[in-house]
């Protein structure tokens, strides 16, 4: 920038030397006080404030640049701000809802922060920074201020792996809230969830909410899971085909609790017996 800065002055000296005579000559007429300078006087005050305003939009021109990286650093810095006050309001939304959860669940919950996450192939876990050293165990229920996660599918020492319910994998035995349809919910397409076993004839509308069955031997009954967005009956189908949008935002979930659920005691004893007797 200075070497063309050099380069044009050099090749406009001439020019730049004219307009300062020009300008010293308008203000030395502007300032005398002969009356017969009046109308020169006129003159001069005008063009000097037209070579003025010439010369503050050359400086201006210059000066630009550097105004536009000063501009353009403090957007940047007004961007990352919005940023992390957005992350601290949702980081503050989940926390309100997990601590409701604490407050209303009959089970103990173990509190994790979510470290990991991985999408590919149909596969979907989260990774949470709680383990064996915290009570964790594989097959415990894991859910949020808004629903049902999934299940811990492994753990260590001081993290466990979940498998969500977007997984290929997953499936979880789930029922309508205003029917007595029951169904199994296991992962769908673009990010939804799908239900399948439930026959034609139940009425199921767009707006349902979906929640954990007492049929389920992995999470206790009443844990929400989504809403349908989609029921209809298929030609030749005898179960209808149902889209569910999850009750949980898996992209942006941060905190999570491990449920410490197990089915009564007598009631496994009761269906261990059962299936002694059918064999």
């Amino acid at each position: 920038m200075y070497k063309w800065l050099a380069e044009f002055f050099g090749l406009a000296k001439n020019y730049i030397i004219f307009a300062l005579l020009i300008s010293l000559s308008l203000f030395l007429i502007s300032t005398n006080n002969n009356s017969h300078t009046r109308g020169l006087q006129v003159v001069g005050l005008v063009t000097t404030s037209y070579l003025e305003a010439g010369v503050n939009g050359v400086l201006a021109y210059f000066s630009l640049p550097s105004e536009v990286k000063k501009l353009q650093l403090e957007n940047a810095r007004l961007i990352d701000r919005i940023a992390r006050i957005r992350g601290a309001m949702e980081e503050n939304r989940q926390l309100r809802e997990m601590l409701n959860l604490r407050q209303q669940s009959s089970y103990p919950l173990v509190p994790g922060d979510v470290v990991g996450r991985s999408a590919e192939g149909g596969r979907y876990f989260i990774t949470l920074d709680i383990g064996e050293r915290n009570g964790v165990g594989v097959g415990d229920p894991v859910v949020s201020g808004t629903g049902l996660v999934g299940i811990v599918s492994a753990v260590s020492e001081d993290f466990s792996l979940v498998r969500t319910l977007l997984d290929v994998d997953s499936r979880v035995a789930a029922k309508f809230v205003n029917t007595s349809a029951d169904g199994l919910v296991v992962s769908g397409s673009f990010g939804e969830l799908a239900m399948k076993n439930v026959s034609r004839r139940y009425p199921v509308q767009p707006g349902d909410i979906v929640e954990t069955s007492s049929l389920s031997t992995l999470v206790p009954p009443g844990i929400p899971i989504g809403m349908v967005t989609e029921a209809k009956n298929e030609p030749g189908d005898i179960f209808k085909k149902i889209d569910i949008q999850p009750a949980v935002d898996y992209t942006a979930i941060t905190t999570a609790f491990v449920m410490k659920y197990s089915r009564p005691a007598e009631a496994v004893a009761l269906e261990k017996e059962q299936l002694k007797k059918t064999r």
